[in-house]
């Protein structure tokens, strides 16, 4: 009886849950990556605004853990202006002068000058962190409201998982 009520008193301790399938299964084969625009945005003529939220992307072999060059229909600006270099952080969405968009990665530099069309939203940076060249990635836009629960949902999600794994090693 001693053994049994040790085995019952641990299956009562295992949680009857895993981690979401979210965070488990992150490679998709066509990954969405949900954006907010960026501090140029406006500067991309309305055409590459489109083609930049609507047509697919190739990840180029010029992707590295500083960032992920896209290759596509060239997103086309308003004007050529040389802009001063500014803040860019893991996330970051800049426009190269032929057009073509890189999505900075983890080990990015810490400042560009390259126009910033859009910003990944920070619970899909580790889906833009898997992008391999040859990939395909598209691109949503979402409200920065969106942006915050997405956060949210997904702290309070590491917190129950965080309860569930102390609890396990009781």
């Amino acid at each position: 009886l001693g053994e049994a009520s040790s085995l019952m008193t641990e299956a009562v301790r295992l949680a009857p849950w895993s981690a979401p399938a979210e965070w488990t299964q992150t490679a998709a084969r066509i990954p969405v990556l949900r954006i907010l625009h960026g501090a140029e945005w406006d500067e991309f003529v309305r055409e590459a605004q489109v083609a930049f939220l609507s047509q697919p992307f190739t990840v180029s072999a010029q992707a590295d853990r500083m960032g992920a060059r896209l290759e596509g229909a060239p997103l086309k600006r308003t004007n050529d202006w040389e802009l001063p270099s500014e803040a860019v952080v893991p996330g970051t969405v800049q426009v190269a002068h032929d057009g073509q968009p890189i999505v900075l990665l983890g080990d990015c530099q810490t400042i560009g000058g390259y126009p910033k069309i859009a910003h990944v939203i920070t619970v899909d940076l580790p889906q833009a962190a898997q992008l391999r060249p040859h990939d395909t990635v598209r691109f949503e836009e979402v409200t920065p409201a969106e942006a915050g629960a997405l956060f949210a949902e997904r702290e309070n999600d590491l917190q129950r998982f965080r309860v569930g794994l102390a609890l396990r090693r009781e």
